[in-house]
């Protein structure tokens, strides 16, 4: 069960490396490794986007063949706390009582629509719709399983690029996107197309992860204690056209944009990790995303991913010593208002 809490702890952006447990490393050593991480983001922009989006499109190769359990059950701990405070910030609760139409944009397993089917009476959402939109087939299939299968009320799921939506302007008076700008090889086009599409007064809503995702620290510690030189950049949060992980940045962003009612709020949670195994399968996309965007392909070849996967549950079972634990997430919950028709005239 994820305890949830405000933040107002900055978190760094550095993944700062201690030295690895083997003499012969120096501080030299620790220090180029730290200047490297500092700097990829750059060098790597839309790489790691564009790594991790294949790896989507082929979920079941990635995580294995049980991939939908284990993403629904990543997402109830991981993601759908973000997601209903993000609904909550913009309007979207068990108190709504005017029908809406919503896009969730990048919507994954459906977290932000399964929130809305059990938030809002039964007659708003009668009178409402909601579209999920992913880029990605297997999501598609997934999420619209769910909605077959847990009655969902006015919602459908279609296929879509975020970088590129194929509606008119002003058709929503929602849009979100959980845990998803920062993942788009393009997310200026993708923030642009989701404020052309809001109706105006309309409500944008998103999260992204506030410095490192909650996994990286304990992959990046069993990548540290492997017997060979293994690299690690968490890259997609910062692009050349900004920086996703800085509340600073995202605000200025939004204000820039011009929308109102501008919040930026940053939301720690807890997510259980029930044993090694667990980290493992849940986060094999992850594991496997880094090697593909931080790897050579010499060193994939020689070092293949169930090689790898084996090394990090060893060392998670020696350092928490067979037992579960809890991993903190830190995450931005952005969102704003576009001007009104009257205000947009003056």
């Amino acid at each position: 069960m994820s305890i949830l809490c405000r933040a107002s702890l900055m978190f760094s952006t550095r993944l700062s490396r201690p030295t690895i447990p083997l003499k012969i490393r120096t501080r030299i050593l620790t220090a180029t490794r730290r200047a490297h991480l500092e700097t990829q983001p750059n060098m790597t922009e839309t790489k790691g986007a564009r790594e991790l989006q294949k790896l989507f499109q082929n979920i079941r190769g990635a995580v294995g063949d049980s991939w939908e359990e284990t993403l629904l059950d990543s997402a109830r701990r991981v993601s759908a706390p973000l997601a209903i405070r993000m609904l909550d910030q913009i309007g979207l609760n068990k108190d709504t009582a005017t029908p809406f139409r919503i896009l969730d944009n990048g919507c994954g397993v459906g977290v932000v629509a399964s929130g809305l089917q059990s938030m809002i009476k039964p007659e708003v959402l009668r009178q409402s719709s909601i579209l999920c939109g992913d880029f990605s087939e297997p999501m598609v299939g997934l999420v619209q399983k769910r909605i077959e299968k847990e009655g969902w009320i006015n919602t459908e799921i279609k296929q879509i690029d975020a970088q590129n939506i194929n509606f008119d302007a002003g058709t929503f008076t929602h849009v979100t996107m959980n845990i998803g700008f920062h993942v788009v090889p393009d997310s200026e086009a993708a923030l642009n197309e989701a404020l052309r599409i809001l109706k105006p007064g309309g409500a944008l809503g998103f999260t992204t992860w506030h410095r490192t995702p909650g996994w990286a620290p304990d992959l990046q510690a069993a990548f540290e204690s492997f017997p060979f030189e293994a690299p690690l950049a968490v890259t997609l949060q910062t692009s050349k056209w900004g920086d996703w992980a800085d509340v600073n940045w995202v605000r200025k962003t939004l204000d820039n944009r011009g929308l109102q009612d501008v919040k930026v709020e940053v939301l720690a949670h807890l997510g259980r990790v029930d044993s090694a195994e667990h980290f493992t399968t849940h986060f094999a996309m992850m594991t496997n995303w880094t090697m593909n965007s931080c790897w050579s392909e010499e060193l994939r070849k020689e070092h293949p991913p169930e090689e790898v996967h084996g090394l990090v549950r060893e060392f998670l079972e020696k350092k928490y010593e067979g037992k579960g634990w809890d991993m903190t997430w830190v995450s931005i919950v952005a969102s704003g208002r576009v001007p009104a028709q009257e205000q947009q005239r003056r």
